[in-house]
Formats: structure tokens, sequence, C-alpha cells
């Protein structure tokens, strides 16, 4: 109890550096459980997240390459279409597992019963006609994870329902563009009849089963199938049963055919590609994965988040380890007339030294419970705030915890080091030496 007291004694005769370094222990505290969570978070997305991502893939051309490797000559666009053989090949090598959807689009004429959605644009060109494509576009999905891969973007419905994307019969309902329904005063439940492009006598009706916008900007002056607003989903079974996908063939104007490959990891989504360029596949097409790249997207802030707050983390621990030995070699280095004279009347150095640690330690292991309470505190109010929030919450766990007392025990072995070290370290003939400015 005694030392106690003459420590606390101590202690508020330095009121200045004692309260930097209880100032700067609790901003490292506070710093360093917010940002070894934000590491954690970031490693975590990086690592075990990314790894277990469900990855879709899709087949693309290479625009641009083919642009330039045809520099001043028209590029016929067609002979880049893949078809069933080709995706059927590719299948074929894959390897590794995965899960096949698909989506085909092929155009078709209008009726006296409905009209195209005219170009929206506002400028002159608005109405225009796209050489070759039909007033319309059906496009027939196989499942609803194809359907959110459709080629004008995503969609909501937003008045009645999707069609059953997995029927095995031919039910003929659609779903509708809002601008293609408020165009032709359409409602859910009514029905349009469309036609083949190529022999108008032939007519399909179709029963309206729910109306959907496009979640993107999907502007357009077209007044034709090539307008996103014009085109019409439905099952691939019904698509198929209108004779859709034999009307055409994939690469010609108005026929698409995409097939999306799923795969349970991103390893195995990098090993389909090596194959597939192993069976051919020209390094004019793409292999990508919209999903893959939103994820990464979304965790990209998070990444240079932690680059920052690693780099800072390392100059705040560095400074902050700089500030606390320089108060703690200030206060002994001013005190070593009573270091020896404590030793003089026979106080003993472990006594001594025992006492230089308690007075560290009541300034000390505070502080780092301060600190670290407030860091709690406040990692939980921003935790919201951090990039990549819907991925992985940055927050601390068990290991960081351990890291943190682990730290803690470090900085009060410094402290117990530091103070036997300058007791230590003193000599008693040290007393008999003249002080500054005396003579000898």
């Amino acid at each position: 109890m005694f030392v106690l007291k003459e420590a606390w004694s101590t202690i508020s005769h330095h009121k200045g550096r004692t309260t930097l370094t209880a100032l700067v222990v609790v901003i490292v505290s506070v710093a360093s459980l917010t940002g070894l969570s934000i590491l954690k978070a970031e490693n975590t997305a990086t690592t075990t997240n990314y790894d277990s991502q469900d990855v879709t893939a899709v087949f693309g051309v290479d625009r641009a390459k083919v642009l330039k490797e045809n520099k001043n000559k028209t590029v016929d666009w067609s002979k880049y279409a893949l078809g069933w053989e080709d995706y059927i090949t590719y299948a074929q090598a894959a390897v590794v597992q995965f899960t096949a959807e698909y989506n085909e689009s092929s155009d078709v004429a209008t009726t006296g019963d409905i009209k195209p959605v005219s170009g929206n644009s506002g400028k002159a060109s608005d109405d225009k006609k796209t050489e070759g494509r039909g007033g319309l576009s059906v496009v027939g999905f196989s499942s609803a994870a194809s359907a959110k891969n459709a080629d004008n973007g995503s969609f909501t419905v937003v008045s009645g329902k999707s069609p059953s994307y997995s029927e095995t019969s031919a039910s003929n309902t659609v779903l509708i563009s809002q601008a293609l329904a408020k165009k032709n005063g359409l409602k859910v439940g009514d029905t349009i009849t469309v036609a083949d492009v190529k022999k108008a006598s032939t007519t399909h009706k179709l029963k309206i089963s729910g109306i959907y916008v496009n979640s993107n900007d999907t502007s357009s002056n077209s007044a034709d199938a090539a307008n996103p607003d014009n085109a019409i989903y439905t099952s691939y079974y019904s698509f198929m049963s209108m004779g859709l996908d034999t009307q055409t063939s994939p690469g010609t104007t108005g026929h698409t055919l995409n097939m999306l490959f799923g795969f349970s990891t991103p390893k195995d989504f990098n090993t389909f590609k090596k194959n597939v360029r192993k069976a051919g596949l020209s390094s004019d097409y793409t292999i990508t994965s919209p999903s893959l790249e939103r994820y990464n997207a979304t965790v990209a802030p998070l990444t240079d988040l932690a680059t920052w707050t690693r780099y800072a983390l390392i100059a705040l621990a560095a400074v902050g380890a700089i500030i606390i030995l320089a108060c703690g070699f200030l206060t002994l280095r001013h005190r070593k007339q009573e270091i020896g004279m404590l030793m003089a009347v026979g106080v003993g150095k472990g006594r001594i030294s025992w006492r230089l640690i308690v007075e560290m330690f009541i300034v000390v292991i505070p502080s780092i419970l301060v600190g670290l309470g407030a860091g709690f505190g406040i990692n939980r109010l921003v935790a919201r705030w951090i990039p990549a929030y819907s991925i992985v919450e940055a927050k601390p766990d068990g290991d960081i915890w351990k890291i943190l007392l682990l730290t803690a025990l470090g900085l009060c072995a410094l402290c117990i080091v530091s103070s036997i070290a300058r007791v230590v370290a003193f000599r008693k003939q040290n007393l008999l030496m003249p002080r500054k400015g005396e003579q000898s």
C-alpha cells in the first residue's frame, strides 16, 4: 500500500508527462482495435469469402481487339456469334463441375394490336428503324438465374409476376416492359399477338403475366427490337414452342444465344477458362464473371482502406512507442538523485524497481483499458460506414483480442524492463559527481 501511495504521489508531480503518456496509449489502443478490425475484414473478404463465391461465367467478343485487328475494314459480327455446338464443345472441355443456364432471343414482327415503343432520346433520329430488325424481340430464359443476366441488364417486376421459367409445357405467358404497356394501354392479364418476321401469317398469342422495368438506364432512339423497352421475356420452353429457336440461327440479325456457366468457386472458374482456351477458344473472345466483378468492385474500397490503415497503424505504433519511451526516459533521468538517495539509505534495487514499475502500470494499464473500451464503442458506431459492410463486417473477433492482449503484455514488459534497467545501471558513486555548473 505504501508503494502504491508513493507511486501515485510521484505521478501527481509529473502531470504533463503522465497525461501525454496516457493520451498516447489511449489513442494507439483505439486506433489499433478499429484498424485491426478493418485489416481482418479485408483479409476475410479477399480470401475466405472470395474463395466461397458462386461464380457466373459468360462468353463475349473482345470488340476492341477485333476492331483493332480489322482497322479500316467492316466487321461482320455474325461470324463471332457462338452457337449450341460451340458451347457444347467448351462445356465438354470444362473438367470441373458447373451448372449451365442460357437465354436466347429472336425478333418478332408486330401486329395490329401492339406497336413498338418509339425512341425516347428526344432527337430527330427518334422512331428510326434498325436494318434487318423486327418490331419486337422475344427472350426465352431457361431459369430465374438466367433472367438475372439478361442482355439488357437486370429488371424488376412491378406488376403481376414472372413466368415460370422452368416450365416444361408452353404457357406463352410473358413479361412486357412498363413503357410497352403504357404505349399500348396494356395491363396484366391482357393478350397480345406477335408474328414471325419471315412469315407474317404465322402468329403467336401471348398472355401478359407481369410488367417489368429495367434497373439501368435503357434510353434508346430506336423504334424496333433494338430498343430494350421492346423486349418481351418468357420461358425458354415457350420460346421454343413458337419456333423462335430455329427460325434463324445465332449470329443473324436479331438472334442471339447466351450461355451462362455457374461454378461453386473462383478456382473452378479459372480452371474452366484455361481448359476452354486449350479447347480452341480464340483470344477474340472474353470469358468474364459479372458476379465476381461485382464482388471485387464492392471489396475494392475496403482493400484501399486496408492498405492505408496498415501503414497508418505502423506509423502510429512507432510514434507512440517513441513518445512513451521518451517520457519514461525523461522521468527517470530527472530522478537519478532520488534513486541514489534511496540506495544510500539502504533501499534495495528490487524495491526501487518495483516502485518505478508500479508508477508506469498506474498510467499504462488503465489507459489501455479505456482505449480498448472506447475503441470497441467507436468500432460499433462506424462499422456500417466501413466499405463492403454488406459482405463482411469489420468488428473485433477472438484473434484481434489476442493480438491486442499480447501487445498490451509487450508494452507492460517494456515498462518493466526499462524500469529495472535504469535502476540496475545506476552507480552509487554517481552521487559524488558534481552537477552541471558546479566545480569539482
